[in-house]
């Protein structure tokens, strides 16, 4: 591993875990007790001057109360800000209907996708059974119907609409006109521009 990586990998885990120890109200000798080392050992630790070893870690961490998974969680590595310029966007096409991913987040707590949906007239998205999360979309351009457990819904331009992802859903193009609108998932159903021709066209 990079010498530079591992050193703000060390500073940024003292950093949490003497962060989890003070909201627990707890001293360094209460969680050195339980985690069977010694204060200057967590002291070191907690100032990013030593390393621990994983068993060590995994002992102070269950000594203030933080899954191992968590903290591995806030220690990605992954870029804060990630721009995707026009033109350099994956899109797929199925049929009728157009996929361009805008961005999309499959790491950490707040994982979600947001992509340009258009539907030619006449067609349709493949319908989608179920699948966990929430949907939301804002529609650019056209109109639509969003049918959503067996229930029609008009949209159209200018129209934002928001349902849980486990019920069933599909996207018919009713009008004179392609449908254009802006789509997120959250969580992301499927990773679909790595995996689309595994998987199939995304459903949404």
């Amino acid at each position: 591993m990079d010498t530079v990586l591992l050193k703000n990998a060390t500073s940024k885990i003292g950093k949490i875990l003497k962060g989890y120890r003070e909201k627990t109200r707890q001293n360094q000798s209460d969680v050195a007790v339980k985690a069977s080392i010694s204060v200057s050992m967590l002291s070191q630790i907690e100032r990013g001057i030593v390393a621990p070893s994983i068993e060590t870690l995994m002992q102070v961490c269950f000594a203030i109360g933080l899954e191992p998974a968590d903290l591995f969680k806030r220690l990605s590595t992954e870029r804060p800000v990630r721009i995707h310029h026009c033109g350099e966007r994956l899109t797929m096409v199925n049929g009728g209907v157009t996929y361009e991913q805008l961005m999309v987040n499959t790491k950490g707590p707040y994982q979600a996708e947001m992509f340009i949906l258009i539907v030619e007239q006449g067609d349709k998205t493949t319908l989608s059974t179920s699948h966990d999360g929430v949907e939301m979309g804002y529609v650019l351009g056209g109109s639509a119907i969003l049918t959503i457990d067996n229930v029609d819904y008009p949209i159209r331009e200018g129209d934002s609409v928001y349902f849980n992802s486990q019920l069933t859903h599909q996207i018919y193009n009713n009008g004179d006109k392609e449908f254009k609108a802006v789509w997120s998932i959250s969580p992301p159903h499927v990773d679909y521009f790595s995996s689309f021709e595994e998987h199939g066209a995304p459903e949404s």
